[in-house]
């Protein structure tokens, strides 16, 4: 028998290795991969969601619920809030106790009551909540609480002349609560409880609107053509014909206001701003006599409108800038003429 010589040998010696370490390479890889397919978990199937059905919630009972509200999660306690919001509305008792709240005369009492009704109609998904409210009792509270807020603090005056003006932000939270939920009261079910419950007479008329009775109607008119947060609960008001008799007998309007409604809505450009809605200069029916003074010429003469000409390749110059006087009409023209004396 042949005898290999060792070159032969050192080359059969270094293939027999290489054929193992790649046996051994590709075993461990099998291995490895065998042992991570074993330690897998297989994705379980996800669970159908669960809501909270009516019958679930009626089950609750008022210790769970009172846990519920104290939970460190806070979609639980607002679930929770939320239920309890939701039964609070249509429990007679329980809206009878919050209204006698509303109506003391201490700020803090009627404010946490306020804030209370507030809270359970924000809460409410039903539709109906508001119509659940309304109430002649409901109004009473209400308007009961908005007499008390005129001695809370000191109101501010409503400016003349200022179609920026705005004392929304500077009311009490209490009074400005009440006045929402009134606001979304007349909005739902009509101004008719609001003038049952006197709001007129016993909050509307004492707010600080001027000295005398001519600046109080301008003022008050005003407030309607800014279209404020308060204009949203006195613009229903001034639609209805018995508010408008009672708004006329305290004197925030002329006792010869007439209501002449618009035949078409338009939609105007009030110092740059799109209004939608009536055209208030056909309101107001009256003694029409146009009269002009300094102030409103220089009123006049800041409302411009101005075209720029320049296609950017140039710096901008004054003859680029074309400008075009526009005709303003004064938001006082109708009221010195409903106050001029006939010749």
């Amino acid at each position: 028998m042949a005898v290999l010589s060792p070159a032969v040998q050192e080359r059969l010696f270094l293939l027999g290795l290489g054929v193992t370490a790649i046996g051994v390479v590709r075993l461990m890889r099998q291995l490895l991969i065998k042992y991570r397919d074993a330690a897998l978990e297989p994705p379980t199937p996800s669970k159908p969601s669960s809501y909270i059905t009516q019958t679930v919630e009626d089950s609750l009972n008022l210790s769970t619920l009172d846990k519920l509200l104290y939970s460190p999660n806070f979609c639980i306690q607002e679930t929770a809030a939320i239920i309890v919001c939701e039964r609070a509305v249509h429990d007679p008792s329980t809206i009878s106790d919050l209204l006698w709240y509303i109506a003391q005369p201490d700020h803090d009492t009627r404010e946490k009551g306020v804030r209370t009704l507030t809270m359970m109609m924000n809460s409410s998904t039903h539709p109906a909540t508001i119509e659940l409210l309304n109430e002649p009792s409901t109004y009473a509270a209400l308007v009961k609480s908005l007499e008390y807020s005129l001695t809370d603090y000191e109101h501010a005056v409503h400016a003349e002349h200022d179609l920026e003006w705005d004392s929304w932000p500077l009311r009490d939270v209490a009074e400005q609560d009440c006045l929402l939920i009134l606001t979304q009261l007349v909005n739902k079910c009509g101004p008719e409880g609001l003038v049952k419950a006197r709001f007129i007479e016993r909050w509307l008329a004492k707010e600080p609107w001027g000295d005398d009775d001519r600046e109080r109607q301008i003022n008050f008119l005003e407030s309607l053509r800014m279209r404020n947060r308060l204009a949203e609960l006195t613009l229903p008001l001034i639609r209805d014909p018995s508010a408008r008799k009672l708004l006329c007998g305290v004197g925030l309007l002329p006792m010869d206001f007439e209501w002449d409604v618009p035949s078409s809505r338009d939609v105007r450009m009030i110092n740059g701003e799109s209004t939608a809605g009536e055209d208030f200069d056909g309101m107001y029916v009256g003694r029409r006599i146009r009269e002009q003074n300094s102030v409103e010429e220089t009123i006049r003469r800041r409302h411009r409108e101005a075209i720029v000409m320049n296609d950017g390749t140039r710096p901008l110059a004054q003859d680029d800038i074309i400008e075009r006087e526009v005709e303003v009409s004064m938001p006082l023209d109708f009221l010195r003429e409903l106050h001029t004396p006939a010749d």
